[in-house]
């Protein structure tokens, strides 16, 4: 398998108005480039055009206007049989009245292969997909995890430049999909192939992604690394639907060097400055649950209105100043445990707070 990089460039879909409704764009001017070999993931909420953008990249979808690239070549008049890409859908799409063997093997049948190349590549895949032992059983004879990975080793058998997931792992129980996701990313770096992964769920965005690109309304919000999504937001969509988030307006009153100080209800707060605002600025501070310190000092200023022990950690509501922030505090018998009810002080370390236009 070569692998592909895949470009979009100023790529919109619109779809025609009803009656005299204007045309909607699902999809407005993305520009987007996956390296070769990357596991890039499109996430969002329902109807921010992710699986619309997925579905052009197939030619499922016409795209309006723009162009879509494979390596250095133009898809858009390709049909989807032609191109040099394959999807694992949702539904698996197998067929029920094929074995496994015959369902890996469909789409080699289809473009007329050598039964021998068949043989050898269809082997192969079941070897890669542990499925030897199931190769003669039928779809309803398997667990919704096997029949993934049938759907997943059809899709691989074609040897595709390009590997498409259309949120293949959201019929399957909690327990499933982390051992699937885990499947998948193990199957794509021993393959080196070209990966657009397609989800709403932001832990297994997290988990699998190379990059991550945060969608919203038809459009691209941030495109990153899963560290830089979640700890260098540069909106307050992207800090809000990615993770947990405590907010906080206020206005900037001085830039200095890496630092920025902020007026806020609870008074100034500093933050250390990685983004591009200017002195007298409206801002929103981001402050992670995680982020936050509670202690007991001489000066509380805070008080715990609940206290929820979680095993792992031991999760807070904290009212400081009237307004109520979320705090986490991780391994909590390692150190003091607040209840309900106690006064503490609540700090935030300044490399810790983020800084998004408001």
């Amino acid at each position: 398998m070569a692998a592909k990089s895949v470009t979009l460039k100023q790529v919109t879909k619109a779809y025609a108005g009803l009656g005299t409704k204007q045309p909607s764009n699902a999809v407005s001017d993305v520009n987007l480039v996956i390296e070769e070999g990357q596991f890039a993931t499109l996430l969002g909420p329902s109807g921010c055009g992710k699986t619309t953008t997925l579905r052009m990249i197939a030619g499922f979808e016409d795209i309006t206007s723009g162009e879509i690239l494979f390596g250095e070549q133009p898809v858009n008049e390709i049909p989807p049989n032609k191109r040099d890409c394959t999807m694992v859908f949702q539904s698996y799409a197998l067929f029920p009245h094929l074995n496994v063997w015959d369902n890996v093997a469909y789409g080699l049948k289809i473009k007329k292969f050598d039964q021998a190349v068949i043989r050898e590549k269809v082997s192969r895949v079941l070897e890669i997909m542990n499925l030897n032992e199931y190769k003669e059983r039928m779809p309803s004879q398997m667990s919704g995890g096997q029949q993934q990975r049938v759907a997943l080793a059809r899709a691989l058998v074609m040897e595709p430049s390009v590997l498409l997931f259309d949120e293949p792992l959201s019929n399957l129980d909690a327990k499933l999909r982390i051992v699937m996701r885990d499947e998948i990313r193990r199957i794509q770096r021993t393959l080196g192939i070209t990966a657009v992964y397609v989800t709403h769920d932001q832990s297994e965005a997290m988990y699998m992604s190379d990059v991550v690109i945060v969608m919203n309304k038809g459009r691209i919000e941030q495109i990153g690394t899963p560290q830089e999504i979640y700890q260098r937001p540069k909106t307050k969509f992207v800090a809000d639907f990615i993770g947990s988030a405590n907010f906080v307006e206020g206005k900037v009153v001085r830039v200095v060097e890496d630092r920025l100080e902020i007026d806020t209800p609870m008074g100034i707060m500093v933050a250390a400055n990685h983004a591009e605002v200017t002195a007298g600025q409206q801002v929103a501070l981001v402050i992670r649950p995680e982020s936050a310190v509670v202690l007991k000092t001489a000066n509380n200023n805070a008080v715990i209105t609940k206290s929820v022990f979680m095993g792992q950690t031991q999760e807070y509501e904290i009212d400081f100043g009237g307004k109520m922030f979320q705090v986490t505090q991780h391994n909590p018998v390692a150190g003091s445990v607040f209840s309900t009810g106690e006064h503490v002080t609540l700090e935030f370390p300044e490399h810790s707070i983020q800084v998004v236009p408001a």
